[in-house]
């Protein structure tokens, strides 16, 4: 039996871990630096959207080149106390903005643009 090389399949692996890695660190590093960009408080003000713009040009060319895979904003809903309820950032499928159109409030679901469409979350906190 023929011997098979497993070094290309183990070298493959090992670039996509560390672009993998470096994905994430760039993401979480973003993230844990954005400032809000717009604030939607619902109508009891139980809850608040905040929109957030990540500066990736802050990281250099590390930063551009997450930036062509990721979304340009993304949303997080609190409760009025500040307590985070539900995050946009982490959906990688969707691209969320934030400077062309606002989120909303409907009743208690929280509404955010995105390329295809709104999306959002019931939230029975924000009643």
């Amino acid at each position: 039996m023929p011997k098979t090389n497993r070094a290309i399949p183990m070298t493959l692996l090992i670039i996509l871990l560390a672009i993998s890695g470096c994905w994430l660190f760039v993401k979480i590093n973003l993230s844990s630096k954005a400032t809000p960009y717009m604030t939607y408080w619902n109508e009891s003000r139980s809850c608040y959207i905040n929109a957030y713009i990540p500066k990736f040009s802050s990281l250099g060319a590390l930063g551009k080149v997450v930036k062509l895979f990721s979304s340009d904003s993304f949303f997080r809903v609190y409760s009025k106390d500040g307590v985070l309820l539900k995050s946009s950032e982490w959906l990688l499928w969707q691209r969320e903005f934030a400077e062309s159109e606002k989120a909303i409030w409907v009743h208690r679901r929280a509404i955010y643009p995105t390329d295809s469409g709104y999306e959002g979350w019931v939230i029975e906190a924000c009643m």
